[in-house]
């Protein structure tokens, strides 16, 4: 007869496995990468809000991709960071739940607004004399409100099924917690649980994968169409930074799946992998929309150059 363990326990979390003088390092390197992406997503979040001039469609949806990576690495990197200064590792359940719910919701949202963006340059490029017509603000929200409230509604019935499962287990062999590091702690039936998992990921890695080739399908047709260089330049160069960040994403997460895969992978180098689904496009994309998007980064600018300015 199994005994389940009372909701109130703490869970053991394994974490990575270093030796006393690796963690400090660790933690430091940590740390650096988590301001980096804390500086980053803030600034550009900023700079899109006081900057009147940038309150448009694109760069409005940029605020939301800044948002959702800002949720994806703060539900994990604060807490590695403790877990190098400490030999226990110990989590509770309910903050357990909650790192996995974040986790989860940052990869689903972000694969959603990801999906808005591409519509939104589709109609840009392709409809440009309708755009203002029909990117108003009220669809601008919906669309925004669509995507995340998809990926909570996806994640909460995620939860659901994994929370109506009965603990046997207390220990999770990973650096972080997740959906299936919490449905394995039970020893009841997961046969739902991977089903439903399953169906999430192919649901919105299809859905954003068909959504994108079709969009940059007739973007590639329409530009092959214009006449003025300068026009196509530009729609490609738009283009550019939404189709770098989407495609750094989908990588990760194949290069994540795929290396899960291989059992001669050393624990660490797996949970390394894992971590950098909600660590490598968090900390690449404020600097992709820095580099290819004039406009953000010529307000970034002025903005730096005006408080140097006001503090002599």
């Amino acid at each position: 007869m199994n005994t389940t363990i009372d909701d109130s326990s703490m869970l053991s979390l394994e974490g990575f496995i270093v030796s006393p003088e690796a963690a400090h390092p660790l933690f430091l390197l940590t740390l650096a990468v988590y301001l980096v992406i804390f500086i980053g997503n803030v600034t550009v979040f900023s700079v899109i809000v006081f900057q009147k001039n940038l309150h448009e469609p694109m760069y409005l949806m940029l605020c939301n991709m800044s948002v959702c990576d800002l949720i994806g690495s703060t539900a994990i990197m604060p807490r590695l960071m403790a877990d190098f200064l400490t030999e226990v590792r110990y989590i509770s359940y309910a903050a357990c739940v909650v790192q996995a719910f974040c986790v989860h919701f940052y990869g689903s949202a972000a694969q959603l607004i990801l999906t808005v963006m591409a519509y939104d340059r589709y109609i840009a490029i392709c409809d440009p004399l309708r755009y203002n017509s029909i990117m108003t603000t009220s669809t601008l929200v919906k669309l925004c409100s669509l995507a995340w409230a998809g990926a909570f509604v996806l994640i909460i019935i995620l939860f659901a099924l994994t929370l109506r499962l009965p603990r046997c287990r207390s220990r999770i062999g990973h650096a972080y917690c997740s959906n299936a590091a919490l449905f394995l702690l039970s020893c009841a039936d997961t046969t739902v649980n991977n089903i439903y998992g399953l169906f999430i990921t192919v649901f919105l890695s299809g859905l954003s994968f068909l959504v994108i080739v079709w969009t940059y399908s007739k973007i590639l047709i329409t530009c092959l169409y214009k006449r003025q260089s300068s026009s196509k330049s530009k729609a490609i160069h738009t283009c550019a930074t939404h189709l770098t960040v989407y495609s750094i994403f989908e990588l990760t997460i194949l290069f994540t799946i795929i290396m899960q895969r291989f059992q001669n992978v050393s624990p660490n180098a797996r949970k390394m992998v894992g971590v950098l689904i909600t660590t490598l496009p968090p900390c690449v994309n404020p600097i992709i929309y820095g580099i290819y998007t004039k406009e953000i980064r010529n307000n970034v600018f002025k903005c730096f150059k005006n408080t140097i300015l006001s503090n002599q």
